[in-house]
C-alpha cells in the first residue's frame, strides 16, 4: 500500500468505536480516516474524552473497532484471530507509556528483556540485544540497576529500550513526557526524534502542544472525529 511513493504502514478506513454498557451508548470514534506513512512522526492531540486514547488503543491493537477497517502494514487486522493480533502487536509495535510500567523488583536488563522471554529467545541472544538497546538510549552502564535507583528520565529511557527490543517498525508513545520535568522531557523527545530519523514510525499522544514541533504531522481529535490533519 503506497501513496506518493511512500509506504502506508497505518490505514484507518471509516473506523468507528462504540461502547454500550450500563452507562448507555457512547461513540468514542466516528468514521475515522487516517493514513500514516512509513517513517512519519505524527502527534495526536485532543481534550480529555475526545477519543484520542481509544484511537491509540486501536492503532496499538489493544482494542478493536466496532465498524470500519484497520490495515497495519497492508494487513486487514479485522480478519485476524486474537493469537495473530497478539503476534502482530509484539513484532510490529513498541509501546512507551507515561507511567513507565517497569517492574520494580527486576533490574534494568530483566525489565528490558521481558518481550524476548515471551518470544523464547535464548539467554545469550537476549543479553546481546539488551546491551544493544540500552546502549542506544545511553543506559549501558545502568544494566544491573533497579528502577528505584534511576532518575525519571533514565526510567523512561529504559522503557523506550524495552519498546525497541523487538525491533518494531512503529513506536506508540502515550504522554511519554507527562511525568518528567521540562529538561528531561526534551531529552526524551529528542531521543524519539532520533529514532524517527533512523526510520522508525512514531505515533505520539499528548496534551502538550509544544511537542508538535517534533512531529511531521499533527492530528487533532474532538468528539470522536479528526477535525484537523496538519502536515509540516
Amino acid at each position: 500500500m503506497k501513496k506518493n511513493n511512500q509506504k502506508i504502514v497505518i490505514k484507518l478506513d471509516k473506523l468507528s468505536k462504540r461502547y454500550d454498557d450500563e452507562a448507555g451508548v457512547y461513540d468514542a470514534l466516528r468514521a475515522i480516516n487516517l493514513e500514516v506513512a512509513e517513517g512519519e512522526f505524527i502527534n495526536i492531540m485532543g481534550p480529555s474524552g475526545s477519543g484520542k486514547s481509544t484511537l491509540m488503543n486501536i492503532i496499538g491493537l489493544l482494542d478493536r473497532p466496532t465498524k470500519g477497517n484497520y490495515y497495519l502494514d497492508g494487513v486487514n487486522t479485522a480478519k485476524l484471530s486474537s493469537k495473530d493480533i497478539a503476534k502482530l502487536r509484539r513484532d510490529k509495535i513498541g509501546f512507551v507509556f507515561q507511567n513507565f510500567n517497569l517492574l520494580p523488583r527486576l533490574n534494568l536488563a530483566q525489565n528490558v528483556e521481558m518481550p524476548l522471554i515471551y518470544k523464547k529467545v535464548s539467554l545469550r541472544q537476549r543479553r546481546e540485544k539488551v546491551k544493544e538497546v540500552l546502549s542506544k538510549v545511553g543506559l549501558e552502564d545502568k544494566i544491573k540497576n533497579r528502577p528505584n535507583r534511576l532518575s525519571g528520565g533514565q526510567v523512561q529511557r529504559a522503557a523506550i529500550a524495552r519498546a525497541l527490543i523487538n525491533d518494531p517498525s512503529i513506536i506508540l508513545a502515550d504522554e511519554p513526557t507527562g511525568n518528567l520535568d521540562t529538561k528531561t522531557g526534551v531529552e526524551i523527545m529528542n531521543l524519539l526524534k532520533e529514532l524517527n530519523l533512523q526510520g522508525v514510525t512514531v505515533v505520539l499522544v499528548t496534551h502538550n502542544p509544544e511537542l508538535s514541533e517534533y512531529a511531521s504531522k499533527t492530528i487533532i481529535v474532538r468528539d470522536g472525529k479528526i477535525i484537523e490533519d496538519t502536515k509540516k
